[in-house]
């Protein structure tokens, strides 16, 4: 073995001790080199840029770029937004209320932050701004965007036929709010929308004002009609409460919020607590959509809260009614931006808890074609405008390809699996789909019980009756041969 090791160090002239060397890093260990490659960017970089591997597809290139606005510098100067970036100053100072000492407090107060500010953003992006310049960048953008909220927010104003906005359309305002807005390349520090809303002394309204914004961006409260509480009292249905999902106020946050994009994120995840712990033995599932599932009897149905951290399934009555709750989306044009721009978010984040990108994987899993997304639609779990169901149904296949689900996702997909497997819930099933598709079916199959009841009770009278008195008289009858 020796001679044939010496052989192959001869013949390449690369020794062992050579190829050790070549490896190992003197002062390091297995935990040290995984922490140095997960921190390739600083880690205070809370602005980073979509990583490569989300733009290899040529449809989700343009999800990361903005259409119309710039907010930030990594497309500062793009000729695409030099509109928009002739209109910002006439944005600040409405906002301002044309107040210039105003505008020079809140400049002095960013130019202080400057350094920090920087450090939000990745490595060399910010170098060829001087300061005075990082920091105008800094101020417009964020006045740029409380103004968009508060225009945005007075509907009543662009309903009227008569209105007309001087310096943005009500179409604009859309594209900017729910695309332009919630991209992740396209994002200023939160810090610079709190200072903001400080000089105004309007911070609680306009807080209140961004999280409605927000709030219905993606997940949409569920449309379809709740029962009363004494109707869901007598009829005994039991809610499963093995997730329990709080939505966090904005003052009461443990963690602020590092950008707009961040805080979509926290208000359509929540504050997730596990009431219960299950041992993933087998994650593997072998049920391929929605349609089968509905075919074994199990209902989805839209979830209470709007959080993509509650998905839950619960049996119902005795296993005999499942119920899975998914948290209801609004479909639109711009749903694939912003799901992409949160799966981006996720993936350059530190957090574990993925939830939008296992909300994307679960869809992606349980749709298949065109009936899955209609079986969806009717369960109010999702809200279209876009093309047909198709597309709908293109869209989060092609989104859903490279995400995994969370432990979260994960035990719920086993329980269904669970009951997907067993047998006496395939009998029930079946029964159930057989016997209870409507109404004349269910009096027929009671018609037949009770048939079958009546002729069991005549047969167990005819041969085990008890003797009574007209017995003995036909025994003497048939004794003295009168019969």
């Amino acid at each position: 073995m020796l001679v044939q090791q010496n052989q192959t160090q001869g013949s390449t002239g690369v020794t062992i001790e050579s190829v050790i060397d070549s490896i190992f890093v003197p002062g390091t260990n297995a935990v040290g080199d995984a922490n140095a490659n997960a921190n390739v960017n600083d880690p205070l970089i809370r602005i980073p840029k979509v990583r490569e591997m989300g733009r290899d597809t040529e449809d989700f290139k343009e999800c990361y770029v903005p259409k119309i606005v710039s907010i930030g510098p990594y497309y500062f100067g793009d000729p695409r937004f030099q509109l928009f970036e002739q209109r910002k100053p006439v944005f600040a100072m409405s906002l301002l209320s044309g107040n210039k000492e105003a505008l020079r407090r809140l400049y002095n107060k960013l130019f202080e932050m400057v350094q920090e500010l920087r450090s939000f953003y990745a490595k060399d992006s910010t170098t060829e701004f001087c300061d005075n310049v990082f920091t105008k960048m800094m101020l417009l953008d964020g006045c740029f965007i409380l103004q968009c909220i508060i225009l945005h927010g007075d509907f009543q104003k662009w309903i009227k036929p008569d209105y007309q906005h001087e310096w943005i359309k009500l179409e604009e305002i859309d594209l900017i709010h729910y695309r332009d807005f919630l991209l992740l390349e396209n994002q200023i520090p939160f810090k610079v929308l709190t200072e903001v809303m400080k000089l105004l002394n309007k911070e609680n309204h306009l807080e209140k004002m961004i999280q409605r914004y927000l709030k219905n961006a993606i997940c949409v409260s569920p449309q379809k009609p709740k029962l009363q509480k004494w109707l869901t009292s007598i009829l005994c249905l039991r809610f499963d409460q093995s997730l329990h999902v709080e939505r966090p106020k904005l003052q009461e946050m443990h963690t602020k919020p590092d950008h707009l994009l961040h805080l979509l994120h926290i208000l359509h995840t929540g504050k997730v607590k596990h009431s219960k712990i299950c041992m993933l033995i087998d994650h593997r599932c072998n049920f391929r959509n929605v349609s089968e599932l509905v075919d074994l009897g199990i209902h989805f149905k839209p979830s209470d809260t709007r959080s993509f951290a509650y998905f839950v399934f619960s049996k119902g009555w005795w296993g005999f009614s499942p119920i899975v709750k998914l948290p209801p989306i609004d479909v639109t044009d711009g749903t694939r931006a912003r799901l992409l721009n949160l799966a981006a978010y996720e993936n350059c984040s530190r957090d574990k808890d993925r939830w939008v990108s296992s909300y994307i994987s679960l869809l992606d899993s349980l749709i298949d074609d065109t009936a899955d997304v209609k079986l969806l639609r009717k369960a109010w779990v999702l809200q279209t405008y876009m093309g047909s169901d198709e597309e709908v149904s293109k869209l989060f296949n092609g989104i859903g390809k490279e995400l995994f689900m969370n432990f979260g996702y994960t035990v719920v997909m086993q329980e269904i699996q669970s009951h997907y497997g067993s047998l006496r819930n395939r009998l029930l099933s079946q029964l159930k789909h057989e016997y209870f598709r409507s109404p004349w079916a269910i009096f027929a199959l009671l018609g037949a019980l009770m048939a079958l009841l009546l002729t069991g009770v005549q047969t167990y009278y005819t041969i085990w009756s008890p003797q009574g008195t007209c017995d003995d008289l036909c025994m003497f009858l048939k004794r003295n041969h009168h019969l």
